[in-house]
């Protein structure tokens, strides 16, 4: 009896040495917390029209200025290394555009803001006592304001929702120091763009066109991030990354328009037409740093 007293106590002191040992290990540690970061992304995007117009299709690229939030959580309240994270980015500034009608050639500069938001639950699996593997299940939404700048220039506004899958491995170099890489496979679901009508004057002509609001078929979106967490102290750390991300949208139907010229408030002519939203790809390219508490 005393034998198999003995031996419940040293279990039992072994498991209460693993839980703490599970409570203070570094990726654990990195998975609770919130922080703040600094953001840098270089934007490319190109329409791509078939078969190919003479006049080329729109593009634009640029850097863009702004910041991430981020929120995470790993406990066992309800299975063991429950994962749950959100994760916020803003970006904007003005980058290059250069598009083309079959009428003239624009040259300006697109005033772009960009919001992404992106809810990740799932399990993380230590596969050593260093390394972990979380796979996850992902859901979010974003957006593009797109405003052009200057003479011909015009507002359009792109969105769409975000969900599927996406695996984070994690392994601690150091008890201070936790390296990352996190990739996802999302659909883009529910997108469309908004594109308000336009009013141009010159001396006593007018000249305004309808806008129009189209939806965009399911398409994919590709996301890789590298990151390190470095713990300053027992509450306080550092974090940084690099992320790519790429996605297409698959443009619209045709919706019908009108352009209507009027003079000194009286239209004059309405020339009818159709407008649409070509296909198009965007490239993200992202780095961040900034200083997260672990609660």
């Amino acid at each position: 009896m005393k034998i198999r007293i003995l031996a419940l106590a040293l279990t039992a002191m072994g498991l209460s040495t693993l839980a703490q040992a599970q409570s203070d290990n570094p990726i654990v540690a990195a998975n609770n917390e919130i922080g703040i970061a600094a953001t840098g992304t270089l934007m490319n995007y190109q329409e791509h029209i078939s078969p190919a117009p003479t006049y080329g299709s729109d593009i634009e690229s640029g850097w863009m200025p702004g910041f991430t939030v981020h929120l995470s959580g790993m406990n066992d309240k309800l299975t063991q290394n429950l994962y749950f994270a959100i994760n916020y980015y803003y970006s904007s500034g003005g980058i290059a555009y250069h598009g083309s009608t079959p009428a003239e050639h624009l040259n300006t500069t697109d005033n772009a803001t960009t919001n992404r938001v992106i809810a990740r639950l799932g399990k993380g699996f230590f596969l050593s006592s260093n390394a972990m593997l979380t796979p996850y299940v992902a859901g979010g939404y974003q957006n593009w304001d797109r405003r052009l700048q200057g003479p011909g220039g015009y507002d359009e506004h792109y969105h769409s929702g975000l969900v599927g899958l996406g695996a984070l491995f994690q392994y601690a170099v150091t008890p201070r120091f936790v390296v990352g890489v996190d990739g996802q496979f999302l659909a883009v679901v529910g997108g469309g763009i908004d594109v308000p009508g336009t009013v141009t004057s010159s001396g006593p002509y007018t000249v305004s066109d309808t806008g129009f609001s189209g939806g965009f078929g399911t398409s994919g979106q590709e996301r890789i991030k590298i990151s390190a967490d470095y713990a300053l102290s027992r509450n306080w750390h550092i974090f940084g990354g690099l992320n790519f991300t790429h996605f297409t949208y698959t443009g619209t139907k045709e919706y019908p328009s009108l352009e209507t010229i009027s003079y000194q408030g009286t239209p004059i002519v309405q020339i009818p037409g159709t407008v649409r939203e070509p296909p198009s790809s965007t490239n993200l390219f992202g780095m961040e740093l900034g200083l997260a508490y672990r609660f």
